[in-house]
């Protein structure tokens, strides 16, 4: 990807990367349940589910959805409470019964807790159906858990995970470099000293891009996963018990959030090509526990 753009450039590319975001799981949609019980579901797997027409798109997800959960499941270190169930749409007008038209999405968690894909990731953007796919599985999965894509962990986790999950799905649309760069000019996300569970603080609050927010935040959880894998499983599954999480992530990090995400990006002040991955080794220089 191309990352110096000229100021047009940049606003085009910003533009773009909103309108092709998997959507998220902070939409609400009282009547989204009964409305999708109105979806048939394939005689020969209950767990995929579809407007009328899209039964062909109904049968490629189901041929999807087995190694799909087994990947959320791995990285999440939890199996899903019940099976995940997804619905399929057949055309735009479906898809924007339950997800607002301006926000251009390409799937959605929405309230609450059901799973729905656009149809553009069968003929549009057939190439992102697996990566998104696993985004909004991981969200179902903690949903289960925590209740529908919960305000008592920030977003930038919620993202991260899934982002993290899908091998970059959902943060698809830039790459680690860009990711990088934006750091070095100090635009990046910035984790709160103290979470508060009423408030949803997304990518616009740091002046970032929705694609290079994701990306960030999915850096930051693999270089946690990565330097210490015991303590990033039991992070997840105090969150999954219903742990506070500022404190389930001091206690799984011996560190505060806030410290532990500057400490992180900070690094890239001293030069961008040290950036990630020894940079991000150093990042956090605070002790582990185990």
């Amino acid at each position: 990807m191309i990352t110096r753009l000229t100021n047009r450039g940049v606003v085009a590319t910003l533009l773009i990367a909103a309108l092709s975001m998997a959507g998220c799981s902070s939409l609400r949609y009282p009547d989204a349940g009964k409305a999708l019980s109105e979806f048939a579901a394939l005689p020969d797997n209950a767990q995929v589910r579809y407007a009328p027409g899209a039964e062909a798109y109904a049968r490629r997800v189901a041929t999807l959805l087995p190694a799909a959960t087994r990947q959320v499941e791995a990285l999440h270190q939890r199996p899903f409470l019940r099976p995940p169930v997804v619905h399929v749409c057949n055309d735009d007008a479906c898809f924007h019964r339950f997800v607002a038209a301006r926000w251009n999405f390409t799937a959605a968690v929405v309230y609450d807790n059901h799973l729905l894909l656009a149809s553009r990731l069968f003929d549009r953007e057939a190439a992102r159906l697996t990566p998104i796919l696993l985004h909004e599985l991981s969200h179902l999965h903690m949903g289960q858990y925590r209740g529908h894509y919960s305000m008592a962990i920030p977003v930038w986790f919620h993202e991260g995970l899934a982002s993290l999950v899908a091998h970059g799905g959902g943060a698809d649309l830039v790459t680690d470099e860009d990711a990088w760069r934006s750091a070095a000019d100090r635009k990046h996300f910035r984790a709160d000293q103290q979470h508060l569970t009423w408030k949803r603080t997304r990518a616009d609050a740091w002046g970032i891009s929705i694609s290079i927010f994701y990306r960030q935040a999915m850096l930051y959880l693999e270089h946690l996963r990565d330097r210490d894998p015991a303590a990033f499983r039991r992070l997840l599954h105090a969150l999954q018990d219903g742990r506070d999480f500022d404190a389930a992530f001091a206690e799984a990090f011996q560190v505060n959030p806030g410290h532990a995400v500057g400490a992180f990006f900070g690094c890239v002040d001293e030069a961008l090509d040290q950036a990630h991955p020894m940079c991000a080794r150093r990042a956090d220089e605070r002790p582990h526990g185990r």
